[in-house]
């Protein structure tokens, strides 16, 4: 029976505005604003009011020690995460980003690292799944805080009380009704008898592929949580079969009506993954071309590794491009009409005015 495949379950799903989750999202997109594009200009904004020395505290904590505070159940709001987070033992901080670099360590290996000298630790750090591009200067920061806990968590819960009341307070409240609306329109709807994959591609319109099957395999709730930054991206937090999922507020496919901020909120989106010559010119060799692979295009369009990768990462999240694996891993794109018609149909509705 090796080699039959079993067809996946289904899942709960429910909605949840989750401000903890939501704006931990949020904060995350801050860091990434150089990596993604396509984000809400909230993000941009935001990362261009912190000083340097602010913006690397934000990356230590949003690229490297995540895993010591990301929170595991819910909060009534973030003041209250905050405010629990200032009083959690810092050595259990630490030992939470331990297990989570080390995963499937025992016990010894983790006290062990306590007490790593820098050298081992960045050896450690690069035979992990960690990303490659994150500065090993971080990395060397992160090893000096994990050996003062206490001041590790300090840093932590000055940092995000700073982000909260200079940033974020006054965007929650003023997207608090929007969000509102998103999960009432999408309560609405019946995802009963539904996989976690189709239920992730009912909600959000993409595909889960990649990374996600680790993450949906043991999943039995599926928690959506709109956000009013992320854009057309996806970000998961999943614990055991509860899995929670951030995606950018968006109407129910289908829906032809609803309120207009919600329908200016998907055009939007949709319009700026437009709204660029490399992108467009990426269209135009698939138009002509038909499927390529990243390579390809990379090499007919004489872009960088990382310019490609980020304007197709765009072009895919927002729906115009279809992805999948090719021979040998390599990700491969072709177009995706259904998407071009979703645009012209909220265009539509401008020209009959």
């Amino acid at each position: 029976m090796s080699n039959v495949l079993l067809a996946p379950g289904t899942v709960s799903v429910r909605f949840a505005l989750d401000s903890v989750y939501n704006n931990l999202a949020s904060l995350y997109m801050v860091a990434l604003v150089d990596v993604f594009s396509g984000l809400d200009e909230w993000v941009g904004r935001t990362a261009a009011t912190l000083s340097a020395a602010q913006m690397r505290t934000h990356r230590l904590l949003f690229d490297v020690l995540y895993s010591a505070f990301e929170p595991d159940e819910d909060w009534p709001s973030f003041p209250d995460y905050l405010d629990d987070l200032a009083g959690q033992d810092p050595y259990r901080m630490r030992d939470r980003f331990l297990k989570h670099m080390f995963p499937g360590s025992g016990e010894r290996v983790v006290r062990r690292a306590q007490f790593m000298d820098l050298e081992t630790f960045l050896a450690r750090i690069d035979r992990s799944e960690f990303d490659r591009e994150i500065g090993r200067d971080l990395f060397a920061e992160a090893h000096t805080l994990l050996g003062a806990p206490p001041a590790m968590r300090d840093t932590i819960v000055s940092h995000l009380t700073m982000m909260w009341h200079e940033a974020l307070a006054a965007e929650w409240e003023r997207n608090t009704g929007f969000l509102e609306q998103v999960t009432g329109a999408f309560q609405s709807r019946d995802f009963s008898n539904q996989s976690a994959y189709e239920a992730i591609q009912s909600v959000t319109g993409r595909e889960a592929h990649g990374c996600w099957h680790r993450v949906l395999a043991p999943a039995e709730t599926l928690t959506f949580i709109p956000s009013p930054h992320i854009g057309p991206y996806l970000l998961h937090y999943a614990y055991g079969p509860v899995v929670r999922v951030v995606f950018g507020a968006r109407l129910p496919h289908g829906a032809e009506r609803g309120p207009a901020e919600l329908s200016r909120t998907d055009l939007l989106v949709q319009l700026r993954a437009l709204a660029d010559d490399t992108r467009l010119r990426i269209l135009e060799l698939l138009f002509e071309e038909g499927e390529l692979c990243a390579q390809e295009i990379v090499t007919r369009l004489k872009l960088t590794k990382s310019s490609g990768s980020r304007h197709l990462s765009q072009l895919s999240a927002t729906g115009y491009l279809v992805e999948h694996q090719g021979a040998g891993k390599t990700k491969c794109y072709a177009l995706n009409p259904v998407r071009f018609q979703d645009t012209l149909r909220f265009l539509k509705r401008y020209a009959q005015a």
